[in-house]
């Protein structure tokens, strides 16, 4: 009997060990905010555009995900990551793409960093979503005009850069030292659109984070879609000092946009933003300008449309729970050319 007993501890023992070198985890969240604008013709990231309707949308993009890790022993591991988008006010999916934010495969050493495959966030998006006081999420977002107009006028809507992510992707990012890390990233074109390459320096430890990012699409064997973006290229810097009381914010890029035609562009964007504790929430600030390069004809795609940009977005976070938190936002966007946009959103969001 007692034989019998150690053999089940032990039986028991090695299948705990088991199960604890390989998991699976589910998870999501789900955000809704009822969202009302004046109508304004100004650019206003996240906003509702020149609707002056109620609109119930998500600020932070709801998501169904599922990752997974193996660990191999002596440092190494194995790792996936596939995640849906979806909207919650009526069920549809965000896009034509059903895992449409990360779905890759990735190799890790403790010592020697992680190689990654399939579609995950370019380097240079780092650096913009963590300076952006509302995470590229909701009416206040200083979101993608973080870009400077990179990317906006090409025709790349079937390939791999398609906004902040990128597809066909091959990408290294190095282990930590004493809070440096390295990023660098190539999405192949595979002959239907531009080659993408971009990398990331990154530091973060105790108040101070600061990041540079780099971004450049390299035409593919001439394809006519992409001819226009051939050269176009991003830089960012930022840089964050946490004081307790609150953290202020620096961000700055520049992006040369339409390299391949007759009219190249230089876009200069600068932000400055903050997040303070204040009665158990989080208050967020930021101000942004987004300086667009003249040209002759203007052309008629934003952000160059209207000329000089600004947008002031003010919010407060507040968590109910570890899992649910409500908050309130409002986004004001200024143009020339332009009438000003106001667009305020009350939201809940629930993470699991």
């Amino acid at each position: 009997m007692k034989k019998s007993l150690l053999a089940l501890a032990v039986l028991g023992a090695f299948a705990g060990a088991a199960s604890a070198q390989s998991s699976v985890t589910i998870y999501g969240s789900l955000d809704q905010a009822l969202t009302k604008g004046n109508g304004g013709t100004a650019p206003n990231a996240g906003a509702n555009g020149t609707s002056k309707a109620w609109t119930l949308k998500q600020s932070n993009a709801s998501r169904l995900g599922f990752r997974g890790n193996e660990d191999m022993g002596g440092g190494l591991s194995a790792q996936f990551q596939i995640e849906h988008r979806f909207n919650p006010d009526d069920g549809n999916q965000s896009s034509s793409q059903f895992w449409a934010g990360r779905s890759y495969v990735q190799l890790s050493s403790a010592s020697a960093g992680r190689i990654y495959l399939g579609r995950d966030y370019s380097p240079v998006f780092w650096p913009a979503v963590k300076s952006d006081p509302f995470g590229w999420d909701g009416v206040a977002q200083a979101g993608s005009t973080m870009w400077a107009g990179f990317l906006s006028p090409a025709n790349l809507s079937t390939g791999p850069t398609t906004g902040v992510r990128t597809s066909n992707t091959v990408g290294y990012k190095s282990p930590s030292f004493s809070g440096l890390t390295a990023q660098v990233a190539v999405a192949l074109g595979e002959n239907v659109v531009g080659r993408d390459t971009g990398f990331n320096v990154e530091y973060g430890a105790g108040p101070i984070y600061a990041g540079l990012g780099y971004e450049k699409i390299n035409n593919a064997g001439g394809v006519a879609s992409t001819i226009a973006s051939a050269g176009n290229s991003l830089v960012n810097l930022a840089f964050h000092y946490d004081f307790g009381v609150v953290k202020p914010i620096f961000y700055v890029s520049r992006a040369k946009v339409n390299v391949g035609t007759a009219a190249p562009l230089t876009n200069k964007y600068w932000m400055l933003g903050a997040l303070a504790p204040i009665g158990g929430g989080t208050l967020k600030a930021a101000y942004g300008r987004l300086t667009p390069d003249s040209a002759t004809p203007a052309p008629s795609t934003a952000p160059w449309a209207n000329q000089t940009q600004s947008k002031l977005g003010l919010g407060y976070d507040y968590p109910l729970s570890k899992r649910t938190n409500v908050y309130a936002d409002v986004g004001h966007g200024r143009a020339d050319n332009a009438t000003n946009n106001t667009t305020w959103a009350l939201g809940l969001k629930h993470t699991f």
